[in-house]
């Protein structure tokens, strides 16, 4: 009788603790990316198909200036840029002379990037957090969006590491974060013109202009 009432006393312990668990992941990750307010790194990227097989290699580099600016600007093997500039987020491709822009909010669920840097509680509040000493698993409630998972490797002083992303189809994109040094950003250096000639995807008013 003791055993069984040991039991349910851990059971009742464990399914209260699991939901402060989140909250507080989520105010350790919030707390530790806080502790940096602006760096710059170069980064290797990885990506894997759903079966683990390596099906590229890249390597760019990454600005971040806290609140919510965000560069991530790959080199190769093919360029391309990713920018928030607090308000909206772009995506450009230079060999396609594409540039899609959206709102911040609204790319949240499919850009976990942006919690980076990141102080609004409404975006946080569209992700779970669980925290497994310096890795940080975060996953999206929203069933539509195309992220399966972002992890964050983050440690006790606030130095990223590196993250990753699986989509829903299986495929993982590694970012391996080397070089970083806290480089003084203007604001501008995040800002975003759209390029003459380029097609331009403004998801924001959903149009499209050249």
């Amino acid at each position: 009788m003791k055993k069984i009432s040991q039991k349910i006393t851990a059971l009742l312990t464990l399914t209260l603790a699991t939901p402060f668990a989140f909250a507080d992941a989520a105010s350790e990750l919030q707390s530790r990316l806080q502790k940096v307010q602006m760096f710059t790194a170069d980064f290797n990227q990885n990506v894997s198909s759903a079966n683990g097989q390596q099906v590229q290699q890249g390597t760019g580099k990454l600005q971040i200036k806290r609140p919510n600016l965000f560069r991530m600007d790959t080199k190769a093997p093919q360029e391309s840029q990713i920018i928030s500039d607090g308000k909206t987020l772009w995506f450009y491709d230079p060999f396609v002379e594409q540039v899609t822009a959206n709102w911040v909010t609204e790319a949240v669920n499919n850009t976990p990037f942006v919690l980076l840097t990141s102080n609004d509680n409404s975006h946080w509040q569209q992700y779970s957090v669980v925290q497994n000493i310096d890795t940080f698993v975060l996953k999206p409630k929203a069933k539509n969006s195309n992220i399966k998972q972002f992890d964050v490797r983050i440690d006790a002083n606030g130095v990223l590491k590196g993250f990753s992303t699986i989509e829903k189809d299986g495929q993982s994109n590694l970012y391996m974060l080397r070089n970083i040094r806290n480089d003084n950003m203007a604001d501008t250096v995040f800002q975003f013109s759209v390029p003459k000639g380029a097609e331009f995807d403004d998801q924001r008013n959903n149009k499209k202009k050249k």
